[in-house]
């Protein structure tokens, strides 16, 4: 199940509304290149919302309200400094209203919905007949009752009505390692995914494998590209595509400092001392 006109339209909505804030550094020698920014859509890197040596220290601000059906509220704070930078989200929701998302996600998020307000409590005798109905991808993923009631445990009394919120998320890359911290995660109303933690283990998953062909959100995902090392807070994709990355940190190479263009004078003879006496003279 692919999502790509909803990616696109998305981008198109969001474009040129990633906060784009700097900051810098002191000179010296032995200096490491840092960035950072806040939110980036559609896929693509973000541009440096911070970066060490250019820029303020730190800065902050509001998502802007253009970002739509996508994400709302939120305030997010990046800083850059030598070989270290941070990015912080708070008080984010994503995918704010069911009505606004992509019309696949939207119905397979309501038959999985259907599909557990149908599953009794404990294991029945017609629960395979309730597993059966759900559709394609879905139906082939979530093939046991079994997998259907771990599902629904994850996904808990969530409404459905947005993808997920999330209190805080702070990220930290220090050199070529990196932290993710989260607080209060919220996925689809419930608060069952995500317990809060000030060390959240690379490549975790927020939802269940099930649902990854309609939807996935991944925490700490790091990755290192020649002497860049970073690390991505939180990353959504709809449909097996990329929309977008929150909070998102790279500590990179040491600074590169231009040679002096003076050269060192060649070293002169010392002058020569008089001496005195007589020579013989010949007729």
């Amino acid at each position: 199940m692919r999502l790509t006109s909803f990616t696109a339209a998305a981008v198109a909505v969001m474009a040129g509304s990633a906060l784009l804030v700097a900051a810098p550094g002191a000179s010296g020698d032995h200096q490491s290149s840092s960035s950072a920014y806040g939110l980036s859509l559609g896929g693509t890197p973000g541009q440096p919302a911070a970066k060490f040596p250019e820029g303020p220290g730190e800065a902050g601000e509001k998502l802007p309200a253009e970002l739509g059906p996508l994400a709302a509220g939120g305030a997010l704070t990046v800083t850059a400094e030598d070989d270290h930078a941070t990015a912080k989200v708070t008080d984010l929701t994503l995918g704010n209203g069911l009505a606004q998302l992509p019309q696949e996600l939207r119905a397979g998020l309501q038959q999985i919905q259907t599909a557990c307000e149908e599953l009794p409590a404990e294991p029945a005798d017609g629960d395979q007949e309730i597993v059966d109905q759900l559709p394609g991808e879905l139906g082939e993923l979530i093939d046991t009752p079994g997998n259907l009631r771990e599902l629904c445990s994850v996904l808990g009394e969530g409404t459905f009505t947005e993808l997920a919120s999330v209190d805080e998320l702070h990220v930290d890359c220090n050199d070529k390692t990196g932290t993710v911290a989260v607080s209060d995660v919220s996925v689809f109303g419930s608060t069952t995914a995500v317990n809060a933690t000030d060390n959240v283990g690379r490549d975790t998953p927020v939802l269940p494998a099930e649902l990854a062909p309609l939807i996935k959100i991944t925490l700490n995902r790091q990755a290192t590209e020649g002497e860049n090392f970073t690390v991505d807070g939180l990353v959504l994709e709809l449909g097996g595509e990329e929309v977008a990355v929150l909070a998102s940190t790279t500590c990179g190479g040491p600074i590169a400092h231009p040679a002096s263009d003076s050269s060192p004078e060649a070293p002169t003879a010392p002058a020569p001392t008089p001496q005195r006496g007589s020579a013989p003279v010949t007729g």
